[in-house]
């Protein structure tokens, strides 16, 4: 092999010109290739936050809704009230269901964060769920449901994403 500055005889595994000291081939591949895992965890780092926004929010408006509906479902409209009652769906079981779908979007909201933040094995499975239940959210949830499946997505995102978990399990063992 040889150098592409100067000419030089450049061995088939040495990253620089021992003449001139230009980059190799090999040189040139290795550093694209960190950039490029460098670029991909700044992505899900802040993926990561974007996922603490959505549970904050989600949390706040989340909470404001359901005070509201079950307020409005339990308040007697007083002695002109229709008869006969609503059905018991109306005024119980509606809130239970609303405060489980509720518990479950912040719950895998938050989870999807703190396990992205950490590069868990376990946080691309869990935030493509938080994505898909994010996804009939809209516009907030339906945006960063999409961004989400972008950025986790696809056998690339998925190898440098096992790159970036095998690389912070050995960072802690140490």
């Amino acid at each position: 092999m040889f150098c592409s500055k100067c000419g030089a005889i450049v061995g088939a595994q040495q990253a620089f010109c021992a003449r001139c000291g230009h980059t190799t081939a090999i040189a040139a591949a290795k550093t694209t290739e960190q950039g490029e895992l460098d670029r991909f965890e700044r992505t899900i780092q802040r993926l990561s936050r974007y996922w603490y926004l959505f549970t904050g929010v989600s949390v706040v408006l989340g909470l404001m809704g359901l005070f509201a509906v079950q307020t409005g479902l339990s308040m007697h409209a007083g002695p002109w009230e229709p008869w006969p009652h609503p059905y018991i769906w109306n005024w119980t079981l509606a809130g239970g269901v609303g405060w489980t779908l509720f518990l479950m979007r912040v719950g895998f909201s938050a989870a999807a964060g703190w396990g992205l933040i950490r590069e868990t094995d376990w946080s691309r499975p869990v935030t493509l769920i938080a994505a898909s239940i994010a996804f009939l959210e809209f516009p907030i949830g339906l945006v960063l449901a999409v961004y989400t499946f972008s950025v986790l997505l696809g056998r690339h995102h998925a190898q440098m994403y096992a790159r970036l978990e095998s690389m912070h399990r050995s960072l802690v063992a140490r």
